[in-house]
């Protein structure tokens, strides 16, 4: 009787190894089902996220191109202001510094990030012979004047090698007399180009011709096509009427 007793311990401890090694093997192979779903879940679900993702770049429309950008940065620039005062320039970029306008575009690099000799400060673009701006003007002080369109065309410059800093220019400065007969007045003028502050400085060649106003214009937007002009009186810079010029 023992004999049978222990041959049927062993038969069931065998069973139990076998079903033991059974379910190990089965577990594994669903261990390895569901990962495996797992992993195509979270892929489809990354699909659907990019998907949705590329359906709102659509729909941004196009990315900002540089003008756009560099319009941007200047509006904020001069809300901001440079953080220099009149006789420095900012260098620009993530640390803030001011260095001399005479510095700027001399051929060596003066600020830390090099912009004082960036082809685009240095561009001649805005003096280049032949360039004309026009934009229509509005008196606030000094004489009375209806609004009238003035034009601004330099007729030639100069660039001495000794002072690169500044560009000295000839231009015609006209404007509207009177609207209805579209009779336009022309002088003469002198100035120069200051690559530091992007401005253009012009005042009557003779000084008995502009009523002794001269014209500054301020490009802050950007660009070498557009900018802030102010009319003011010589002697005293006081200023007497402005309009926004654009390049034609």
């Amino acid at each position: 009787t023992m004999k049978y007793v222990l041959l049927a311990l062993a038969v069931v401890a065998g069973t139990l190894q076998l079903s033991h090694a059974f379910s190990r093997e089965a577990a594994k192979e669903m261990l390895h089902d569901y990962r495996i779903k797992n992993q195509n879940f979270h892929i489809d679900s990354l699909e659907t996220i990019v998907t949705e993702l590329e359906e709102e770049l659509e729909n941004l429309g196009d990315a900002p191109d540089h003008d756009t950008i560099a319009a941007l940065k200047a509006r904020i620039r001069n809300l901001e202001g440079t953080g220099c005062d009149e006789d420095h320039v900012q260098c620009g970029g993530d640390v803030p510094e001011c260095i001399s306008p005479l510095f700027v575009c001399d051929g060596q690099d003066d600020c830390k990030n090099g912009r004082d000799e960036d082809d685009d400060v240095c561009s001649m673009d805005p003096v280049a012979v032949g360039t004309t701006y026009t934009g229509i003007t509005s008196w606030s002080d000094c004489v009375l004047h209806d609004p009238h369109m003035t034009v601004i065309t330099i007729t030639a410059f100069e660039r001495p090698p000794a002072y690169t800093a500044r560009v000295y220019v000839r231009a015609v400065i006209s404007f509207e007399v009177d609207e209805d007969s579209h009779l336009v007045q022309s002088y003469s003028a002198k100035g120069y180009w200051d690559f530091g502050h992007h401005r253009l400085n012009l005042i009557p060649q003779d000084s008995t011709q502009g009523g002794g106003h001269g014209v500054s214009c301020h490009f802050n937007l950007g660009n070498h096509n557009e900018a802030d002009c102010k009319i003011g009186l010589v002697t005293s810079k006081h200023q007497c009427a402005a309009f926004h010029a654009k390049k034609v």
